[in-house]
């Protein structure tokens, strides 16, 4: 998918821009937004909507939706600007109510519009204040909601939703620079700061797409051109095998944390049917097999993979109404599950919060693939049955390998998590050894609570506590001491833009593999 997926991308965003000029073509859902819409207007920020061009899996052009909140202070003094963009991945949503640009208040909007009302100190000098208050934050819906949600959520497919939520940002961006250059009495809008920051921020599968994201801008070489700085993310599932290897094979004693996950359970189980889904909808290695091939009947009895499409429940809502079935038993087209039948693939450790029986929820084939370890250790070459098609594709949605990240990442992860296990932050350390505590550093210390509690805490430390200002001050820094610098030395300013060159001048054949300081378009750049 790695090879696959970018070259697809590029394809179909190059015809995107050839045929944007031809006027009789419609989109399916919606149409791009011309302005910023308002949704809402609070002290200091204002929440605004927009939707924006980009592509799906298959390389078809479509719209998505997204939300913008922007710093607007009513006491405001001459020459305020914008500081800080926040690039927002939010957390697995069920119900499209929870969507950014709802418009309600969704957990995340009201999350979103606290940031950029934060100062500190002295108003006009405080420095910190910049970092969180001063912001813009441009947070997505994702594919399959909003404007989009009569479609499937790709789920979890890394790459895709990075280039969708990229996308969007530039979009926003330019809808942004245009509301605040007509300085309108109704949308007092700040100018963006000429050397503006940004940051990507995420948590749980948010967190997984802040890597990726952060992953996509660094190999398309748009650092520079979005000023980006660095990554915060939190408890993300950036390896989904090792997320699988936890939930067969934990006993509660992983990571040096005691828990009540047990081998073969997902306390989470509804993410079950969301990833098959999503890897349904978007690898080609899988298409050709029918989701009948990994989930059980029973499970698929349950009618959870409607609930799932039609964006009505939230995933509490889901895991509620598999604890009435299970309380009650299940009839679906002439089949019937007793309550203990229910049993078998549910348990209920507190009410109206089930846990789902692995082997009762996949198909045979499946559950005894991915319970043997030796199956899991080496990613085959090609899939020759249902079963290694799912491995690619959890393998290629890995956000972990095959890159060495050269912006700061801030890792926030909960030893204690049972649905996205901390081995998720293990894999990527393990597999970029020499950078912790240099390009990027872990706290694991913020939460000792679950998923979902962990959740609570990270947001906190994002919207309530001065502690995560910390963390872009440390991204800052670090990007600065070890990012991209510039070359004043004149002999590499009148050097061809296309060619890569040693410190000393001697100019290279082309992008250079081994370690070391560059320079490339009269700028030092460390490999």
């Amino acid at each position: 998918m790695k090879a696959i997926l970018p070259l697809r991308m590029k394809v179909a965003t190059l015809l995107l821009c050839l045929t944007a000029v031809v006027p009789t073509k419609t989109w399916a859902q919606a149409e791009p937004s011309e302005r910023l819409t308002k949704l809402h207007a609070f002290i200091k920020s204002t929440v605004y909507t927009f939707n924006y061009p980009t592509v799906n899996t298959a390389g078809e052009r479509i719209v998505l939706s997204s939300a913008l909140v922007a710093w607007t202070p009513d006491d405001g003094y001459d020459g305020d600007s914008i500081e800080s963009v926040h690039i927002y991945s939010h957390a697995t949503i069920g119900s499209d109510e929870e969507r950014p640009s709802t418009d309600g208040f969704s957990k995340e909007q009201l999350m979103l519009q606290t940031l950029p009302r934060r100062t500190y100190g002295d108003y006009a000098g405080d420095v910190r204040a910049d970092y969180v208050g001063r912001c813009i934050i441009i947070a997505p819906d994702y594919e399959g909601f909003g404007v989009t949600k009569d479609v499937p959520h790709p789920y979890l497919s890394q790459r895709l939703t990075a280039q969708q939520v990229l996308d969007g940002v530039n979009y926003g961006l330019d809808l942004y620079r245009k509301l605040a250059a007509e300085k309108s009495d109704d949308d007092p809008l700040l100018p963006i700061k000429s050397d503006w920051r940004t940051f990507a921020i995420g948590y749980s599968q948010g967190g997984a797409v802040t890597l990726a994201l952060q992953r996509l801008i660094e190999e398309e070489g748009l650092a520079e051109s979005l000023h980006f700085k660095g990554s915060i993310c939190g408890d993300g599932p950036y390896d989904l095998i090792e997320t699988m290897r936890y939930y067969f094979d934990d006993d509660g004693t992983s990571y040096g944390a005691e828990t009540d996950h047990r081998k073969g359970i997902c306390t989470y189980p509804v993410v079950v049917p969301m990833i098959i889904k999503g890897m349904c909808a978007t690898h080609p290695a899988i298409a050709p097999y029918p989701i009948e091939d990994y989930l059980s009947q029973q499970l698929l009895d349950t009618n959870v993979l409607a609930w799932i499409d039609s964006k009505e429940y939230t995933t509490s809502q889901m895991s509620k109404m598999w604890y009435d079935q299970l309380q009650s038993g299940l009839d679906a087209d002439g089949r019937h599950y007793s309550p203990e039948q229910m049993a078998e693939m549910f348990s209920s450790p507190k009410e109206d919060k089930v846990s789902g029986h692995l082997d009762k929820m996949f198909t045979t084939a499946t559950f005894d693939y991915l319970n043997n370890a030796d199956n899991l250790s080496v990613v085959p070459a090609e899939a020759a049955n249902a079963q290694q098609a799912l491995h690619r594709a959890l393998a290629d949605n890995s956000v972990v390998t095959g890159w060495e990240p050269r912006h700061p990442i801030q890792f926030y992860h909960s030893r204690s998590d049972m649905v996205v296990p901390f081995g998720n932050y293990l894999a990527f350390r393990d597999a970029h050894p020499d950078g912790e505590g240099s390009i990027y550093r872990i706290n694991d210390t913020f939460s000792e609570d679950d998923h979902m509690t962990a959740a609570i805490s990270f947001f906190a430390e994002l919207c309530l506590t001065e502690g995560i200002v910390n963390d872009f001050e440390w991204i800052c820094e670090t990007a600065n001491s070890t990012g991209i610098q510039i070359v004043e030395s004149s002999k590499f300013k009148v050097q061809s833009s296309d060619a890569w060159y040693t410190l000393d001048g001697l100019k290279l054949q082309g992008k250079p593999t081994q370690k070391g300081v560059y320079i490339y378009k009269g700028k030092k750049i460390i490999i």
